[in-house]
């Protein structure tokens, strides 16, 4: 009886300390002046298939708290690589699935939108907000969606990209539901592992004209623990010189030339 108990113990911590490590969702994003650009939706996941040693949980990098190695490969359905396969099958037409990259033991998964304006931005950005069966785009207020201004003051032009958190997972629903309720297997993780700790959004960068500006997850060394993206919206603006308008210059310098070329027949004609 002392035997089988110490067997169920030791099975128990087993399942304890096994862990998969949420994948880390991010945008990384190129607009010019004129609202134009592409959108990369990526999704880092790190692969144990790939380490020939355990993968240490980021979360517990001395062993202390018991969080034991992260197993990601095991939870997924075909493995860590089939969620290539699942992109590739489920992703709207406009987006573009890249080849999937490896960097050490992280398999990273990038989905592009390309857009031609700020409005086309919207228009897919909306889109895929409505692919998920559990949002819709009118779930969110004018505020917490994107917006792009311009203005101008004492001969500068200022250009600003505002965007909130909330709106950005809403844009990354769709694939999360869908991965966690066809190719991720949480048999053994079972109440520990839901579709909210699936993923946590780790990356945020974009580039306005020549402006950037990039927010990630940092290591507390303090609390032994990865901290995440927590503010709730960001804004970059880009600034440049407003173009001199030329054009009534134009007109009043081709008005002085006729004007005085005019004159001066009008004089030779006297003259004669």
């Amino acid at each position: 009886m002392k035997r089988n108990f110490t067997l169920f113990v030791i099975i128990v911590l087993t399942l304890l300390l096994t862990a998969c490590w949420p994948g880390e969702i991010g945008v990384d994003t190129v607009m010019d002046e004129n609202g134009m650009g592409h959108r990369d939706y990526f999704v880092v996941v790190y692969d144990d298939s790939l380490s020939q040693t355990p993968i240490i949980n980021p979360d517990d990098p001395d062993g202390t708290k018991g969080n034991g190695p992260v197993l990601n490969d095991k939870h997924i359905t075909g493995g860590v690589e089939a969620l290539q396969d699942w992109f590739e099958t489920n992703a709207p037409s406009f987006m573009e699935v890249l080849p999937m990259e490896t960097e050490g033991n992280q398999r990273i998964f990038t989905l592009r939108m390309t857009f031609d304006s700020f409005e086309d931005f919207l228009i897919k950005y909306e889109q895929l907000v409505n692919l998920s069966p559990n949002l819709s785009w009118d779930d969110f207020t004018d505020a917490e969606k994107p917006s792009f201004t311009t203005s101008e003051e004492e001969g500068m032009t200022y250009m600003s990209l505002t965007e909130s958190k909330v709106l950005l997972e809403a844009s990354f629903d769709w694939a999360i539901d869908g991965i966690f309720n066809s190719i991720f297997d949480a048999a053994d993780l079972a109440g520990f592992v839901d579709k909210a700790s699936l993923t946590k959004f780790a990356t945020y960068k974009t580039m306005l004209g020549d402006e950037t500006l990039e927010i990630t997850s940092e290591y507390d060394e303090t609390t032994g623990a990865v901290v995440f993206i927590d503010q709730d919206s960001f804004t970059l603006t880009y600034s440049y010189e407003t173009p001199t308008n030329n054009t009534v210059l134009f007109v009043a310098i081709g008005v002085g030339v006729v004007a005085v070329a005019g004159l001066a027949i009008a004089l030779t004609k006297k003259k004669v």
